[in-house]
């Protein structure tokens, strides 16, 4: 570990921190904002749920899980302060254009390169973290860091569905002429020019030294393979247990809010508010618990604690995908579902924790864009596609949509229980900071 003297001041590094949480939320909002007006984009193009799963999943999957490997090696030979300002200005730029979509093909391109400007961020950003914060202090960092996803979740579910009801009181006589003739097309639009200003903010920041053994030597792309396979056992039950976060992550928030209108009629803007709250008061709150447990138990001496973090989380999460499609009341499915919150939210904040503790310096960010693309992958692949496919080939009828809900909850149950005994077996005890 570098001197404690090394590292930034902490208003400064906290700075840093807060800037990638804005960056953060807005990559949030602008991914989420999908699956939240899935319908109306269905009903306008006359799309199969197949087709709007695969939009939804696999078209943003194509370049968010696979260019982050190139970019992890970029990021640790270069600066990351400008492969994030650079990421977050193409995603932001490709989520107003798929609000001016005409078709299949345009909106597919749109959703990859929202993708590929996204995956710049978070390798990235754990790598910068990691280098202006000692390891006794690095995981309310990452905490705050990835609190985001809530608040992104819910605030994008708040200003979401003010922009529905607002944009649908709207005359669209003039916006027609620069091809926004649709609510869902304005709200794209207005979501995603917020983030050049954070792009263009966050070019003010300064670039973190790099800490640890061999900063002088960037890993190779071989390298850092070899380095996981070693290890295989600790990173592949890290590695596990975030596709099966992943999974659930991805199609619960691309199917959810179909889910409660096409069950139970349930308005959007409706459960967009009731979300938004929701995810707001718990997400920060539980996501700072986690970081204050890693560092706590990390201070007892337990080198696992990231680890053990990750599995409660885990452990939260596949019992309420179970039961909540079998609620029998929208209010119902909706509070039990809440529950999850607080199991997304210690996985998110101690899978990359756990990482970190096993990753060189000179190859943390490639090892971070592993574990993103495996779990992005696997996750966008399976999830939003998995639901649509049930809803068309297997049911037959996408208004029995909690049964593919319910069908994806139960089939995770037994990777589950195989990826927690993996990691508890074989996580590595002498970690690197």
């Amino acid at each position: 570990m570098g001197d404690k003297r090394d590292y930034p001041n902490p208003l400064k590094a906290w700075a840093v921190v807060i800037l990638l949480l804005f960056a953060y939320i807005m990559s949030y909002v602008d991914r989420s904002i999908f699956g939240i007006l899935l319908d109306p984009i269905k009903a306008d193009f006359q799309f199969s749920d197949t087709q709007m799963g695969l939009l939804g999943g696999i078209a943003f999957a194509i370049f968010y899980g696979t260019i982050g490997i190139p970019l992890g090696w970029l990021a640790d030979r270069y600066s990351r302060r400008n492969i994030v300002a650079a990421g977050i200005a193409v995603w932001s730029l490709a989520t107003a254009i798929t609000g001016l979509a005409r078709g299949y093909g345009s909106l597919f391109f749109a959703r990859m390169m929202t993708g590929a400007g996204e995956a710049t961020l978070s390798p990235c950003a754990m790598s910068m973290i990691s280098d202006m914060f000692p390891k006794e202090k690095r995981g309310r960092a990452i905490a705050v860091y990835s609190s985001a996803i809530s608040i992104g979740i819910g605030m994008g579910s708040l200003i979401i569905a003010k922009l529905i009801k607002y944009s649908a009181s709207l005359d669209f006589t003039r916006l027609a002429l620069y091809g926004i003739d649709k609510p869902w097309r304005l709200v794209f639009v207005v979501v995603g020019i917020p983030g050049i200003l954070i792009a263009l903010l966050m070019l003010l920041i300064k670039e973190p030294k790099r800490h640890g053994q061999g900063t002088d030597e960037p890993a190779s792309m071989g390298q850092t393979l070899t380095h996981i396979l070693k290890h295989r056992g600790a990173f592949f039950g890290i590695f596990g247990l975030g596709c099966i976060m992943s999974i659930c992550t991805y199609y619960s928030y691309t199917w959810n809010p179909a889910y409660y209108t096409r069950t139970f009629g349930w308005p959007v803007s409706e459960y967009l508010k009731y979300t938004g709250l929701s995810i707001l008061a718990i997400g920060p709150i539980s996501m700072f618990a986690a970081g204050y447990l890693i560092d706590y138990l990390t201070q007892k001496g337990r080198t696992d604690a990231p680890l053990q973090v990750m599995k409660l989380g885990v452990l939260i999460i596949i019992p309420v995908f179970v039961i909540y499609p079998l609620m029998p009341t929208y209010m119902s499915a909706f509070i039990v579902f809440q529950i999850s919150t607080f199991g997304f939210t210690m996985a998110t904040a101690a899978g990359p924790a756990a990482l970190l503790s096993l990753s060189p310096a000179r190859m943390k960010a490639q090892i971070m864009a592993y574990y993103y693309m495996v779990i992005s992958l696997t996750g966008l692949f399976i999830g939003p596609a998995a639901i649509g496919f049930l809803n068309d080939k297997v049911f037959h009828d996408d208004a029995l949509i909690a049964k593919s809900l319910l069908t994806i909850a139960v089939i995770l149950v037994l990777p589950t229980v195989y990826f927690l005994v993996r990691s508890t077996k074989a996580f590595v005890t002498k970690v690197e900071s």
